[in-house]
């Protein structure tokens, strides 16, 4: 069910049903949304369904989201182990926002030995925000001299709950845990998270994720940068050092015609 081009039909109605029926254990299946351009706040919902006859899992089922054409990197949201009871409604709140595109594509792997249906239907853009996963604010770039801390602080507007999963996640998919949490308002909170010691392999996009009862957010991508000074005093010392040489070349190529 690959579908690079996106021609599994038009975003709101997209259907995805797997039978994990005689497929070998870590075999997928994907569903490829359009390629999606929003200017505001908006909401993505869809329903998925896992289900087998002896009510062990079928496998798991994957979301994750492309931003730019970039790397995939690792899910912002799935669910595996469990059997549902009929259809579950998700949401995806995304805070990717024009002129910046984004990509979401859901993944079905299926488990060896557990025949039943991963499926996934009604997928729809929805122009309000989610009412359950919480959207996040923009995220902005962060500076430091090579060697400090960088601290990024994710503000989202919804509802926290302890029982939320929230961390940070690098472009290439590495993913961070966020350590501190505190609750501005009953409709916001933030979090923090540092990456320690920086160096020129820290230098990477970054964004925010939460995973939460009713789905997952996800912020926009900020830049890490790291900047490397040079020290005022090695390069003086360089500078001397430079000079000394120049000019003992200098007083032995006038003393030469005299030797």
């Amino acid at each position: 069910m690959d579908d690079p081009q996106g021609r599994c039909g038009r975003l709101n109605g997209s259907f995805m049903m797997v039978n994990s029926s005689g497929r070998a254990s870590g075999q997928k299946a994907h569903l490829l949304l359009p390629t999606l351009k929003e200017n505001d706040t908006h909401c993505i919902d869809f329903h998925y369904y896992l289900s087998s006859r002896d009510r062990s899992s079928p496998g798991s089922l994957n979301v994750y989201v492309k931003v730019n054409g970039g790397p995939q990197g690792n899910p912002i949201w799935n669910v595996s182990g469990v059997v549902t009871e009929g259809w579950v409604k998700a949401e995806l709140a995304i805070s990717t926002f024009w002129p910046h595109f984004y990509q979401v594509i859901f993944e079905s792997v299926s488990l060896k030995g557990h025949p039943g249906y991963i499926a996934v239907d009604e997928v729809r853009v929805l122009a309000h925000p989610c009412r359950k996963a919480p959207h996040f604010l923009r995220l902005q770039n962060v500076e430091v001299n090579v060697g400090q801390n960088a601290t990024f602080q994710c503000i989202a507007g919804g509802k926290w709950s302890q029982h939320d999963k929230l961390w940070l996640q690098q472009w290439n998919g590495r993913d961070t845990a966020l350590m501190v949490t505190r609750v501005v308002n009953h409709r916001r909170f933030s979090a923090t998270v540092s990456v320690a010691d920086t160096s020129q392999r820290s230098i990477s996009k970054y964004r925010c994720v939460i995973r939460s009862d009713g789905g997952s957010g996800v912020s926009n991508y900020a830049e890490l940068i790291v900047k490397v000074y040079t020290s005022s005093v090695s390069v003086q010392k360089v500078h001397v050092l430079c000079c000394e040489k120049l000019s003992t070349d200098l007083i032995k190529h006038v003393m030469m015609p005299l030797l």
